[in-house]
């Protein structure tokens, strides 16, 4: 019951997260970077959802961000269908093999973790994009725009872990959010 609750929880801020950054305007003083929450969302359910349900967070979460990325240019898709899922299922190994800690009430490893899954996020999109535009075109922006949200999310990793803190009382007992937070 706690993994179903643990999983429709991690879709439903997934899918806000994706509304909320997409109505989010740029950073001018960043370069142009922009909120991205869906590392860290992802992330914090990798690390308390046993691994089965970690599988079924990563598709629906690299499903929806495919579809919300899709970029079709001359009749050709820029950004494939699947690989965000991938990116979300080797993401979600990694930050899963932290559950344990997790347990035990570490949550440290959220900021690290989120901060390098959004970065990599955001360079996997770029060499996507440059792979199928078939150039790479490095400039000072587009490192702005890869690195500012990873430190971004590692700042607000701790604000998001502990707003959803006291939402552990409304779980049944020996929850997800209570064996973690």
């Amino acid at each position: 019951m706690r993994t179903a609750i643990g999983l429709v929880s991690t879709c439903a801020g997934v899918f806000l997260a994706l509304l909320l950054q997409q109505a989010l305007p740029a950073i001018n003083v960043l370069h142009g970077a922009r909120f991205v929450f869906v590392p860290m969302i992802f992330c914090m359910a990798a690390m308390a959802l046993p691994f089965p349900a970690m599988l079924a967070a990563a598709f629906f979460t690299g499903f929806l961000c495919d579809l919300m990325y899709l970029h079709v240019v001359g009749g050709r898709v820029e950004i494939a269908l699947g690989c965000s899922i991938v990116f979300f299922v080797i993401y979600g190994s990694i930050a899963n093999g932290f559950r344990p800690s997790w347990q035990q009430g570490r949550w440290w490893p959220l900021i690290p973790m989120s901060a390098a899954g959004t970065s990599a996020y955001l360079l996997m999109q770029f060499l996507m994009l440059s792979l199928r535009r078939e150039g790479f075109e490095f400039d000072e922006a587009l490192l702005w725009r890869a690195l500012a949200p990873g430190v971004l999310a590692a700042l607000l990793a701790p604000v998001f872990y502990a707003g959803l803190r006291p939402l552990s009382a409304l779980l049944p007992p020996d929850s997800i959010l209570e064996r973690g937070y």
